[in-house]
């Protein structure tokens, strides 16, 4: 339920942008000639709405589908222009470089990215205020340990999905209290749903260790108020599964492999089709990237190293080699930020910001070892430990793993701990839990935004 409003929120935002669009194109038109010729209107719609497509998906790959932006005015601005500047490149090499229609419109499209520049900032400002007044979340009751509400306190503050903390009922002993929130015996649970006009209970602790509160649950059930657990408000706010708020029986009821084999094998024809262009572009930056190497590290331009797949099962990749031959004499380390690796080479430093040195990977794609989209493969002397740490760590292994994932472009910080292999985790499960052709879209554009902003690792 949490996911779907937060997509509904993306959706109204993104219908608002194309009517803005189509208006901007509207009064382009009667700017230009002094009046409105439906059929002159015909002839620019199909062109033009070919563009607005291009500048919707040109918003998401710089982040304007992000809903925190609605409460970040600076930021939005920021964020708003940058994308329309870009989308005024891409309009002029539609029409100019590709006149599919007939059309080079100059004037019109100067006047159509002025007005779809004021109508759209003036709609995302709108639109914050209706997202705020007419979808908010609601009125959320706590119930659970004392000392854990301030987390879900700050995590609701923190997340666009626009939930209140306004009472709190404690399940434990302890003597901490939140001076902001009202706090209620956990016999008042009925009276304090209708006192605070409550629309969402989130449960920190399992009903089945309270026998009192699934007694006051149970009386509730017919009231309006949505149920949610700890772990399903941290997973919609942040897009990962917190694994200290989950057990084993939630794995069994979320992870059901066999409803994805259709997805799965179509997903593999996909990878195929979507791995040729991406193999021809290999090939002709090979010798490029061959004497760029050289010139800057002795040493062959491909390394191999062995990497854990489906189902446990290990095989080798192979990339462009980014570091010197000795980086390694010591042992193997996790990956560090690209800024800042003594051990890359000045031209291997570009390769890894730029992501070039995972273009012969596309080979792996073609066999089958990898995905495009999946969780990232790791070394085996890096799973065993993870491991033993975290037994939840094989279940990421269910799925092939991919060239980039979900993990990557939410999880932007170098994987330099077991620590940080932990918390990627979290993320690689949600997309394990979640992983569609939609999700997967997403991720591909996501990862073309954090490339062009050379974000990451």
């Amino acid at each position: 339920m949490l996911q779907q409003g937060q997509r509904l929120k993306s959706l109204l935002l993104l219908v608002g942008d194309l009517a803005m669009f189509e208006l901007a194109l509207f009064l382009s038109l009667i700017l230009r000639y002094g009046d409105l010729d439906l059929s002159r209107y015909l002839v620019n719609v199909p062109s033009f709405s070919i563009v607005a497509l291009i500048w919707i998906v040109c918003f998401y790959i710089v982040g304007l589908y992000n809903l925190m932006l609605v409460r970040e005015p600076v930021r939005l601005f920021r964020t708003f222009l940058e994308g329309m500047i870009i989308n005024l490149g891409l309009a002029f090499c539609f029409f100019y470089l590709l006149p599919f229609f007939g059309l080079t419109p100059r004037t019109i499209l100067l006047l159509f990215f002025s007005l779809s520049l004021l109508l759209g900032y003036a709609w995302r400002l709108i639109a914050g205020r209706l997202l705020q007044k007419y979808f908010s979340g609601g009125r959320v009751l706590y119930v659970g340990p004392a000392e854990e509400m301030r987390r879900v306190d700050a995590l609701l503050r923190e997340s666009s999905l626009g939930m209140k903390l306004v009472a709190a009922i404690a399940t434990s002993n302890e003597t901490y209290r939140h001076n902001e929130i009202n706090w209620f015996p956990l016999a008042a649970y009925q009276e304090t749903l209708k006192a605070e006009h409550i629309t969402s209970v989130v449960l920190g602790v399992r009903p089945e260790s309270e026998p009192e509160l699934s007694r006051q649950l149970y009386k509730s059930l017919f009231n309006s108020v949505q149920i949610l657990d700890r772990a399903e408000i941290e997973e919609a706010a942040t897009g990962r599964i917190p694994l200290s708020y989950v057990t084993e029986s939630w794995f069994l009821h979320h992870l059901n492999e066999g409803d994805k084999a259709w997805y799965e094998g179509v997903k593999r024809i996909i990878d195929i089709i979507l791995a040729i262009p991406f193999g021809i572009i290999t090939l002709i930056l090979w010798p490029f990237v061959t004497i760029a190497t050289k010139l800057s590290s002795p040493g062959p331009t491909l390394y191999s190293q062995i990497r854990v797949g489906k189902g446990g099962k290990t095989f080798k990749i192979h990339k462009f080699r980014t570091m010197h031959l000795d980086a390694e004499k010591d042992g193997a380390r996790f990956t560090a930020d690209a800024k800042t690796d003594p051990r890359l080479f000045t031209f291997g430093r570009f390769m890894r910001r730029a992501r070039i040195d995972e273009l012969p990977q596309i080979w792996n794609v073609l066999i089958g070892d990898l995905s495009l989209i999946g969780a990232r493969p790791e070394r085996p002397e890096f799973v065993s430990p993870l491991v033993e740490r975290m037994p939840y760590y094989a279940l990421r292994h269910l799925t092939r793993p991919g060239l980039t994932g979900w993990a990557q472009v939410m999880f932007l910080t170098p994987t330099a701990s077991l620590e940080d292999n932990l918390k990627k985790l979290q993320y690689d499960l949600y997309y394990i839990k979640h992983r569609s052709f939609f999700l997967d879209a997403l991720i591909l554009l996501r990862t073309v935004g954090i490339v062009l902003r050379r974000q990451g690792t």
